[in-house]
């Protein structure tokens, strides 16, 4: 199989060429193209994939940015932190001190979910942006955004509510990667006198003063430095 195709291109040299396609210049042509280098581009996707419809956006070149480009590292030294906060609005500036303590400089701003967070399940959610710190991000397998939840089975993707079985929002979190900056994530739990609604009505609790209950101690659930804020969505999920 191999000889016939190298007379092939033996015979299409010899029309570009003018040459005679013998024998010595079909083994000769076969000697000097001896280290050609064939590649494959996977990143073309004619077939649909991961349970895909047929015309649904394409995945795989998808999913080869996002492992390619994700970086993601747990802070461990302020996992299972205890510490208390003096108010629902001190509470972000409070955190970025502690966080300062352990070598995570947040120079941008901040994203803070804390007060309908904690009201509704007693939870603060912080994202700090534009972090200047000596830790260094990993980057990541396709098991890590499997065991984020962001790589169903096939038999879980139902083609009707999720007709692009989420590559969508793989793509959204590519544009976030694209940008090249990270940011410090970090999630607690209250351990104070109030722990969320827990089957109250939920109208009544969201319209209370949350800092009723501060002073607050609260227990660092998790904390990451990532280049991607969606990382966690699925990881820790609530609405």
């Amino acid at each position: 199989m191999v000889d016939r195709w190298w007379q092939k291109l033996a015979r299409k040299l010899w029309v570009r060429t003018g040459s005679s396609p013998s024998a010595k210049s079909s083994r000769q042509t076969q000697a000097s193209f001896s280290n050609v280098e064939m590649v494959f581009d996977l990143t073309r996707e004619p077939k649909q994939n991961l349970g895909l419809p047929a015309d649904a956006i394409p995945g795989l070149s998808v999913l080869k940015e996002l492992i390619r480009g994700l970086r993601y590292r747990t802070i461990d030294s302020l996992v299972g932190l205890e510490l208390e906060l003096t108010s629902i609005q001190k509470a972000s500036d409070e955190i970025c001190s502690l966080i300062r303590m352990h070598g995570i400089e947040p120079v941008g701003g901040v994203r803070d979910l804390s007060a309908g967070a904690f009201l509704k399940y007693g939870l603060l959610d912080c994202e700090y942006f534009d972090v200047v710190t000596d830790f260094i991000p990993e980057p990541q397998r396709a098991k890590f955004l499997k065991d984020m939840g962001f790589l169903p089975d096939k038999a879980d993707v139902n083609d009707e509510l999720f007709p692009d079985a989420g590559i969508g929002f793989l793509e959204e979190m590519v544009d976030e990667i694209r940008q090249g900056k990270l940011l410090f994530k970090i999630m607690l739990d209250s351990s104070g006198t109030y722990r969320g609604a827990q089957g109250a009505a939920l109208d009544k609790c969201m319209s209370i003063d949350p800092n009723r209950y501060f002073p607050c101690k609260f227990v660092v659930r998790d904390a990451c430095i990532t280049n991607c804020s969606l990382i966690w969505l699925l990881k820790h999920f609530y609405l």
